[in-house]
């Protein structure tokens, strides 16, 4: 007999079995720690500002969806993009880790670089990617973090970052992309308690303008904040 091995025997077939159904964690950091969308967009904004950035945009893409059999526009994708630091390849790969980064001792923002990027962003999409670049945009390298593969099983490790163009959708749309910066996308969105680009950017305002307003105030950081409907390209506010 054998008991408490994490084991099953019997007919030859031997299985391993986590002690913690990936499922289960990845359920528990979506459920945990930010009070709504707004709190975890902060958060990106803070890793911004601590990488350096003087210019922050917020980006909030719709589409015109078919939801209850009428044609409605619904929020389809956010992004923030800085001109900071960027990250090399090392940097990111830790920045896109649960529970690592690269600013774990730094109490002088809301998160620390590594912590909020993962959690803020799973708590309200089902996937993330990430751009970073610093030695031009066109050397921009890519990855992401899928909360489908994790609870499937095909996605153990973060994927190694590779060298990509930034979609031209936001190429088009944003406006500070400079010799440095990172560029942050959520897409199938899924967990937002607002429906419309409009909607997370009225209460976004509120939260991001009260946790910056010294930046603000002092100029040393402007933040841009835009919804647009993501087929025709066109901007919204």
């Amino acid at each position: 007999m054998h008991l408490l091995t994490g084991k099953t025997f019997g007919n030859n077939h031997m299985t391993n079995h986590d002690i913690v159904p990936p499922q289960l964690i990845v359920k528990a950091m979506r459920d945990s720690g930010y009070r709504n969308a707004a709190y975890a967009i902060a958060e990106l904004i803070d890793n911004s500002i601590q990488a350096g950035a003087t210019q922050v945009e917020l980006l909030c893409g719709e589409r015109r969806q078919l939801v209850r059999q009428r044609e409605r526009t619904q929020l389809s994708e956010i992004a923030v993009l800085d001109n900071g630091s960027g990250m090399d390849s090392d940097v990111l790969t830790m920045a896109l880790q649960f529970g690592n980064g690269t600013r774990l001792e730094d109490r002088s923002g809301i998160g620390r670089f590594g912590m909020g990027l993962p959690n803020s962003s799973i708590s309200q999409a089902r996937r993330l990617d990430v751009w970073t670049w610093q030695d031009g945009v066109e050397n921009a390298i890519h990855s992401y973090l899928d909360v489908d593969e994790i609870i499937d099983g095909g996605l153990r490790q973060v994927p190694e970052p590779q060298f990509k163009p930034i979609p031209q959708i936001w190429s088009s749309i944003g406006t500070c992309f400079e010799r440095t910066g990172t560029l942050v996308v959520w897409s199938r969105i899924d967990q937002c308690m607002w429906s419309t680009a409009r909607k997370v950017i009225e209460n976004s305002e509120f939260v991001i303008g009260r946790i910056y307003r010294y930046f603000l105030a002092e100029g040393t950081v402007v933040i841009r904040m835009v919804s647009f409907d993501m087929k025709a390209r066109s901007y919204m506010v």
